[in-house]
């Protein structure tokens, strides 16, 4: 399966949100083929903002900015999902692609513990969300405490929603302890931050074992305590240890290795790979019973929950009854191992969203066909192509075209033959709409016979810029040109022109149908000069998806039949001035394929 991975955050880093960002990939990449777009795009929105001279733009300007780099990108590639998507990356997201979400928490809840007081931010990210949440066929949490808002506060439906818990940042330990030396109990913090992880807590706990003569040391792993003084042989303090490096990770593991318990009175947490951690070398946890650290530790399983407002009393009195129950603490220790080895490590969460990711494919494509079986007469794309009878190399070009793009249904149109070329090609236009209005069509494609889809071409990238031009108001859509005078940005890879040239390719809308029958074509006039005064805002898809095959002569154009390649040469330099605008257009997203 091929899958994007929508992410701004490096997913191959592995200090990026502690080394769970590159685990999912890892895990993933097993079995399925990873593409990662949206790397460094906020640093880029920043400097088009920059460029642009814009100021005060709130969150949902900058989702929109970022719905059509990323639909560019995304459209782009055949891929068969998109997978994890930060939240401010999808609510504009135009795709076709299924989309499943992966979280740890939701906006909603990360504000009310940060305490934002901004009411019209906290409005716009939770209208955000709201529209994300909307969009995505199936959301994964690390707990049901993140699950149950999204069901109790944004109203979304049960069945679209999955709790599996993270793995531990490290690898399986091949050796671990359950039958252990329980003279002396060694106790191991985890935290970068210091007071909001409940630092002063543990080390008031650990004063106060240390004062009942309770026999045992603390380790302190990324953090100083600011209050220490006094010296303490059974204190250890090590301010940073940075697991991708070998020796560090080393020394966590003998630590982990050698502790009794890992005490965290965390003010929040949203999960806890930390808990996963301990649990793999059979260590229980003692934490704050907040946020989703319910699901990592499960009461007497692997660990134990206090209340917020429990004191460091209360911590050290359950250690001490624990502790001292060495039958008991011993039988702890061997249930924390097998709640590492049957929820909380990589293998059992791969298992499982591997599974989520294929029936969400599955299901993509059998509602597909369902819609294609039991809606095709509602949704279609008709092709009218036109083609004289005896230009048989060319019918069979376009029947080459189109193999195997059961999304189009074509109508072939005998061309109206005529002294001048330009007036043949403009009675077969008026005599493909007088048939698609006949078949009360909304929508036609006006294909001339020497038309050629490019590489840039997927179902998803055209049927994203149809469904949008016809919102923008465009009466006129085009799968590439061959000239124009002006074009200005309506979408990430879509452009409104003053003229164009070529009518290989065309989208026509409902609202023109009457125009062009109503139209009174002169001997001098060209179909596409006519189209590119009738049609309400042109515009022109770019990357182009159609480009014309020269066959060495032309019906309709002489001049293209005076010089060998012209009309190949028109489009490759339309084709470079149109890349121009769009690469000034989109100065701060140079790195298109990243």
């Amino acid at each position: 399966m091929k899958i994007i991975f929508l992410s701004n955050l490096d997913p191959f880093n592995n200090n990026v949100w502690s080394g769970t960002l590159k685990n999912i990939q890892q895990k993933l990449s097993e079995s399925n083929e990873l593409i990662w777009v949206g790397g460094r795009i906020l640093e880029q929105a920043k400097a088009f903002s920059i460029y642009n001279r814009l100021k005060n733009k709130n969150l949902e300007f900058y989702a929109k900015i970022y719905a059509k780099i990323l639909t560019e990108r995304i459209e782009r590639i055949d891929a068969d999902l998109i997978f994890f998507g930060d939240i401010n990356f999808t609510p504009y997201l135009h795709t076709l692609k299924p989309i499943i979400h992966l979280s740890d928490t939701t906006y909603h809840l990360q504000s009310k513990f940060i305490k934002e007081n901004n009411f019209q931010r906290n409005q716009t990210a939770e209208y955000l969300e709201q529209k994300a949440l909307n969009l995505y066929d199936n959301l994964i949490f690390s707990s049901n405490w993140a699950a149950q808002d999204v069901i109790n506060y944004y109203a979304i439906s049960h069945s679209k929603i999955h709790v599996i818990e993270f793995g531990a940042n490290i690898p399986n330990p091949t050796k671990y302890q359950i039958e252990i030396d329980t003279n002396v109990c060694n106790l191991v913090f985890i935290g970068r931050n210091w007071t909001k992880k409940g630092g002063t807590k543990t080390l008031e706990a650990y004063k106060k074992l240390k004062n009942e003569n309770f026999l045992c040391t603390l380790t302190i792993i990324g953090s100083t305590p600011p209050e220490m003084q006094e010296k303490d042989n059974d204190l250890t303090i090590i301010p940073f240890l940075d697991k991708a490096k070998p020796e560090d990770l080393e020394r966590l593991c003998k630590i982990l290795y050698h502790s009794h318990f890992l005490i965290l009175p965390t003010e929040f947490d949203a999960f806890g790979i930390v808990f996963c951690e301990a649990s793999a070398y059979g260590v229980p946890s003692i934490a704050s019973d907040v946020g989703g650290v319910s699901q990592p530790i499960r009461e007497g399983k692997n660990g134990f929950l206090l209340s917020s407002e429990s004191t460091a009393e209360d911590y050290a009195e359950k250690i001490k009854s624990v502790f001292n129950d060495k039958e008991s603490y011993i039988k702890l220790r061997a249930s924390s191992r097998h709640e590492y080895e049957t929820r909380l490590n990589w293998d059992v969460w791969g298992e499982k969203v591997n599974k989520i990711l294929e029936e969400t494919v599955e299901n993509y494509k059998k509602k597909e066909k369902d819609n294609s079986e039991e809606e095709n007469d509602v949704f279609y794309l008709p092709v009218y192509v036109i083609n004289l009878k005896d230009r048989m190399e060319r019918r069979k070009h376009i029947e080459e075209q189109f193999y195997g793009k059961s999304e189009f249904e074509l109508t072939w149109v005998d061309a109206v033959e005529h002294p001048i070329g330009a007036v043949g090609l403009w009675k077969s236009i008026v005599k493909a709409v007088q048939i698609a209005e006949a078949n009360e069509d909304d929508i036609m494609i006006i294909c001339e016979d020497d038309h050629t889809f490019t590489h840039a071409y997927t179902k998803e990238y055209f049927l994203v810029n149809i469904i949008q031009a016809h919102e923008q108001g465009s009466e006129l859509l085009s799968g590439g040109i061959g000239g124009f005078g002006a074009a200005v940005p309506t979408a990430a890879n879509r452009y409104w022109v003053d003229w164009f040239w070529c009518t290989q390719f065309i989208v026509i809308f409902k609202p023109l149908f009457q125009k062009i029958l109503d139209y009174d074509f002169k001997d001098t006039d060209t179909a596409d000069g006519v189209l590119s005064v009738i049609a309400k805002d042109k515009m022109t898809m770019y990357p182009f998806i159609s480009i014309q095959k020269d066959f060495g002569y032309s019906d309709v154009t002489r001049a293209n039949n005076e010089i060998s390649g012209m009309i190949t040469n028109h489009f490759r330099q339309t084709d470079y001035r149109l890349s121009i605008v769009h690469n000034v257009a989109h100065k701060f997203s140079k790195d298109v394929n990243k």
